[in-house]
């Protein structure tokens, strides 16, 4: 949509030889920050549900006129293919169920009706009355420069959960992404868009000190895959059991896999980068390496590649030689891959080396195998920060104690392989939790006060 053509609710709506003022940020950070408190704070969080609820049902409609728009920019503007783009949307907004965002309430804030007034814990003639209360703020913030957009929805969620105003900074990658869903929020209420502010990066560089002065939270959020290492909980792995395959085969497993590695190209954040086969001299690992990257193959028709340029490709062929070279060195390593001069195609890699390895995503993977999940924890140890999902492919009796031993270890999401890319609303890849977007006060009263 050309610039003339477009409602003038946000700052993002400005035509491209606008600029910005300080005073005008001030007036807007003050304007945002009255509306909540006129606008958000008296609502009752089952409003602030029915609206997300809205909200899912228009986006997940592909005839929706915002979601079919967004779906122009993919392959330009927007790094992913149309297909990938459009699945991953709906992976996110069917998430957004009613019952999945009573679920967030109650696992984030403690209680689902936190948000609405004082929660009694205590209650005796003896002893007082323990009450809390989540209280909203008036304006957080949140600067996304590389993110898939899974995260950016979910935070602008939480945001209108939350009952706070929120100021949204944005790269070219993700502007289009706010920009559309804060005006599908004005098409529902204007009022709760009336606490939104959306805006480019290269607009707001100069004012952001000023930004983040007016905002009671504020996070830069930068998932970059030229510097991996940067953020921490970032990054997943998988491990399968020998008794999981020995029971299960290997077709669903497969099927699963892919899934995960073909989601949004393996750039979101808990992508799995290493998968870990529990192999006792019976070649699993190598089978599962071989048939991933068939699964992949077919992936890659149905969910095409379509942001690669020169530069990514040439780095992505010079990562997968390395590991070619190394091939015609050592039996110890296999490449699988089905590449090109013009697309990287899909990797996999086997590796007996149990070493864990970061990819640059863009569905390359390692394989490994290893013995215990003990000596798979031993060797991740220097990792153990950046670590955010493991997916497993265990059996009932192995699960339980396998995910209370990943918990201690400090593992912050832990699920079966397959969904380790549909959102977890639940602080997914380090993202902000509504308890991060309040503030919570106790009372302590005598009974029948």
């Amino acid at each position: 949509m050309h610039y003339e053509q477009r409602p003038n609710y946000f700052l993002c709506d400005m035509p491209p030889e606008a600029t910005l003022s300080s005073n005008m940020v001030l007036e807007a950070i003050d304007a945002l920050q009255r509306n909540a408190t006129s606008f958000l704070h008296p609502r009752t969080i089952e409003q602030q549900v029915s609206l997300v609820e809205q909200l899912a049902k228009l986006w997940m409609d592909d005839m929706f006129p915002y979601r079919c728009e967004l779906l122009k920019h993919c392959g330009g503007e927007i790094r992913f293919s149309r297909e990938i783009f459009s699945h991953g949307l709906d992976e996110v907004f069917r998430t957004l169920s009613r019952e999945r965002v009573y679920q967030l309430l109650r696992i984030e804030l403690g209680n689902e009706n936190a948000l609405d007034g004082w929660q009694r814990h205590l209650q005796s003639e003896e002893a007082p009355a323990h009450s809390s209360h989540h209280f909203s703020f008036r304006l957080v913030g949140a600067h996304y420069q590389q993110s898939v957009p899974s995260q950016l929805i979910i935070f602008m969620v939480k945001c209108l959960l939350a009952k706070t105003s929120q100021w949204v900074v944005c790269s070219r990658e993700t502007l289009d992404v706010a920009r559309l869903f804060a005006h599908s929020v004005y098409q529902i209420d204007s009022k709760a868009a009336a606490c939104i502010e959306v805006i480019d990066e290269s607009l707001m560089a100069p004012h952001q000190d000023a930004l983040v002065g007016g905002c009671e939270y504020f996070r830069t959020w930068d998932y970059n895959l030229r510097a991996p290492l940067k953020q921490d909980r970032n990054f997943g792995f998988v491990w399968i059991s020998r008794d999981y395959i020995r029971q299960n085969g290997l077709g669903r497993l497969i099927r699963n896999l892919a899934n995960d590695i073909t989601a949004w190209d393996q750039l979101y954040p808990h992508a799995p980068h290493v998968i870990f086969v529990q192999d006792r001299n019976e070649h699993d690992a190598e089978k599962i390496a071989e048939l991933l990257l068939d699964e992949l193959s077919d992936l890659n028709v149905e969910f095409p590649q379509a942001h690669y340029n020169e530069d990514s490709i040439r780095q992505i062929n010079l990562y997968r030689n390395a590991y070619q070279m190394r091939a015609k060195l050592s039996p110890d390593t296999l490449v699988f891959e089905n590449g090109s001069a013009v697309s990287p195609g899909c990797s996999v890699i086997f590796d007996i080396d149990p070493q864990f390895a970061i990819t640059l995503g863009n569905r390359f993977v390692f394989v490994k195998p290893v013995s215990t999940l003990e000596e798979l924890l031993h060797v991740l140890e220097p990792h153990r920060s950046k670590i955010g999902c493991v997916g497993l492919a265990l059996t009932p009796e192995e699960s339980a104690p396998a995910a209370r031993q990943l918990a201690f270890w400090g593992v912050p999401r832990i699920c079966s392989a397959g969904v380790m890319h549909r959102p977890c609303v639940f602080r997914e890849g380090g993202m902000a939790g509504l308890d991060e977007l309040t503030y919570k006060s106790f009372w302590e009263r005598t009974y029948n006060a």
